[in-house]
């Protein structure tokens, strides 16, 4: 059974010149970029207001995930990403067949938290709650930032099932 995410905002990708936009960006969230193949935090987090953000001049020649976290106050929080090997980027597809216009990110995974992770790495799940990943807090703040959700590119291998 899938699960339907409290993901209200939109991520889009404008592929010329690479930019990504947030819209709206909730006032209680913040918006930070992570390299897709490597899972590492590449642009710090980005408080909303409410209306949108955009990360403008991005490498062309790197594909992005983006990370929504909650309770980030005046931290600096620094996370990383870890697929798992059945997960693969299919950004290049679909923006050979966009004709260079604006892309929704067509995957959003939750993080989630239980007691067996009390060592800062969470699962990464998809709608169906398999899990697909982890996140690690690499920033020791306690409780707080809480990474929520994963936006990507990044979808199951299909001729592994």
């Amino acid at each position: 059974m899938e699960k339907n995410f409290d993901a209200p905002e939109q991520v889009i990708l404008i592929p010329t010149p690479r930019t990504i936009r947030i819209i709206p960006s909730m006032p209680e969230r913040a918006y930070g970029l992570f390299d897709t193949k490597t899972g590492t935090q590449v642009k710090d987090f980005v408080k909303g207001n409410g209306e949108e953000i955009e990360f403008k001049d991005l490498s062309p020649d790197m594909h992005y995930d983006v990370g929504v976290i909650e309770g980030m106050g005046d931290d600096k929080p620094y996370f990383a990403i870890m697929w798992n090997q059945y997960m693969r980027d299919v950004t290049d597809d679909i923006l050979k067949n966009s004709n260079d216009l604006p892309i929704k990110y067509p995957c959003a995974y939750q993080v989630i938290f239980n007691d067996k992770n009390s060592n800062g790495t969470y699962d990464l799940v998809d709608g169906k709650g398999e899990i697909v990943g982890q996140v690690a807090n690499l920033t020791q703040t306690g409780d707080k930032p809480i990474i929520e959700f994963i936006h990507s590119f990044r979808m199951k291998e299909v001729t592994k099932e």
